[in-house]
C-alpha cells in the first residue's frame, strides 16, 4: 500500500460523508458509510496472485508418500457403483492373458474358447474386456489368475486343485448398497 492511495481512500470516505450530511442522513449513517468506503478503498489496494499458491513454499514430497501402481488401481475401483476402473481391469486382464497363454490358451483365438471355459469361469473373459466389469469380476479374474500358475506347458496345472469358485477368497468389498 501506498500513502498517496490510502490517503485517496480516506479522501473519498469523507467527500462521501459531506455529502451523505448535505443530504440530511443522521450521523451513524453517514459514518456507517465513510468507514465501508474507505475499507473498499484500503482493500482495493490489495494485490492479490493470479494462482493463490504462486509464492507457497515448494516440498518436495518424500519417496514413501508419493502414489504407487497398486495405490492407483486401488482408487480405480469404485465401492459405491461396483464398478472396476480401466487401470484394473487392463492390468489384471493382461496379467490373466500371459498366464493363459503360457497355458497354450489365446483368450481372443475362437478355436481356444473350450479349453477357455474349462480353465476359466464361463463368460469371465468377455466380462472383463467388456464395457463395465465389476469389482466381482475381477475378484473372479484373481481368482483364476490364482489358479493358473505361471508353470510350462507340460506341467501341470494348479486349476485341478483349486477349490470351487467364490471359494478362493472372501470378497474384499461389502456387496449391499447403501
Amino acid at each position: 500500500m501506498s500513502a498517496r492511495r490510502t490517503l485517496l481512500a480516506i479522501g473519498a470516505a469523507v467527500v462521501a460523508a459531506l455529502a451523505l450530511l448535505g443530504f440530511g442522513f443522521t450521523w451513524p449513517f453517514v459514518i456507517g458509510w465513510s468507514l465501508l468506503i474507505c475499507a473498499v478503498g484500503l482493500l482495493g489496494q490489495l494485490v492479490m496472485p493470479l494462482e493463490p499458491g504462486f509464492d507457497a513454499p515448494r516440498i518436495d514430497t518424500e519417496r514413501h508418500r508419493r502414489p504407487t501402481e497398486i495405490s492407483r488401481m486401488a482408487w480405480a475401483l469404485n465401492t459405491h457403483t461396483g464398478i472396476a476402473g480401466q487401470q484394473i481391469t487392463r492390468r489384471v486382464s493382461a496379467i490373466l492373458r500371459h498366464r493363459l497363454l503360457r497355458q497354450g490358451i489365446d483368450p481372443d483365438n475362437p478355436e481356444d474358447r473350450a479349453r477357455l471355459t474349462a480353465v476359466i469361469e464361463p463368460g469371465l473373459w468377455e466380462q472383463l474386456t467388456g464395457p463395465a466389469p465389476t469389482i466381482v469380476d475381477i475378484e473372479r479374474a484373481l481368482d483364476a489368475v490364482d489358479r493358473l500358475n505361471p508353470s510350462s506347458p507340460g506341467e501341470p496345472s494348479l486349476a485341478s486343485h483349486a477349490p470351487a469358485t467364490g471359494q478362493a477368497r472372501p470378497s474384499l468389498f461389502r456387496r449391499s448398497r447403501r
